[in-house]
């Protein structure tokens, strides 16, 4: 796999690339922690986007889940860049 694609700093915007199991393929995932201290295949925290908006008074009780760091990829830098690349698909 292309390690450009793995996640690198907090706060990037994740997707599952395999099916995991219990996990939804389609969910978006923002990662809680600094990925760089953790090797390709451990384990990392992540948020996923529906759960934080669940918790948006209160985003510290939205729940962290572990996933491989290897099992996701980049898909936007922040969770702003994920937002605009909405309006991105629409015009194209």
């Amino acid at each position: 796999m292309d390690t450009s694609l793995l996640p690198a700093k907090p706060g990037q915007i994740c997707k599952i690339i395999s099916g995991v199991p219990d996990m939804e393929e389609q969910e978006v995932y923002i990662v809680a922690v600094d990925p760089a201290d953790f090797k390709d295949d451990e384990q990392i925290a992540v948020v996923a986007l529906t759960e934080l908006q669940r918790n948006v008074r209160n985003p510290d009780q939205a729940r962290r889940i572990a996933i491989a760091k290897d099992q996701l990829v980049v898909v936007a830098e922040d969770l702003e860049a994920y937002v605009l690349s909405w309006n991105n698909r629409d015009e194209n």
